[in-house]
């Protein structure tokens, strides 16, 4: 019998960094990585270990778990829902994860608007009042709720 490990909120940072760095235009470039691994490392206070093994743990799980691009959207969404609701995880560092979106966003030279629209899906979603899109706040909302939400969590 597979036994369930806690998810840490580390290794949700780091799917939805990538997944996000991914989804939105299907490359996950140079840059993105780089800004990715520093967003971490500053996560994990500077510990080099630590920000390895979440990253290869992340790595790991989500190849034997996420198939499509559509898993892995939904992942990234009930991972920021499972955030929000660590006690932990307070407004200043809700504010915190959304500069690295946007720096993640822009570290390629693109700032494209499907980034703007998915960091105010993940804005609202977090109960951030940090808009940048043009999109309404009804697009917004109708575009978080066509998105299920998955089951997460790691296994061994």
């Amino acid at each position: 019998m597979e036994k369930q490990t806690d998810l840490s909120p580390l290794h949700c940072m780091f799917f939805i960094y990538q997944s996000f760095a991914y989804t939105t235009n299907g490359v996950l470039a140079e840059e993105e990585k780089k800004m990715i691994g520093n967003a971490m490392f500053r996560w994990t206070g500077s510990d080099k270990k630590q920000t390895n093994t979440i990253i290869q743990e992340t790595l790991t799980w989500a190849q034997e778990n996420i198939k499509t691009i559509k898993e892995q959207v939904e992942t990234m969404i009930s991972m920021i829902e499972f955030l929000k609701t660590q006690e932990s995880f307070d407004l200043k560092k809700r504010e915190y994860f959304l500069m690295d979106i946007r720096n993640i966003a822009r570290a390629d030279g693109k700032f494209l608007d499907s980034e703007k629209k998915w960091h105010d899906m993940m804005s609202k979603q977090l109960g951030v009042e940090i808009k940048i899109s043009a999109e309404t706040d009804d697009v917004i909302e109708e575009s978080l709720e066509k998105v299920e939400k998955r089951k997460i969590g790691f296994r061994r």
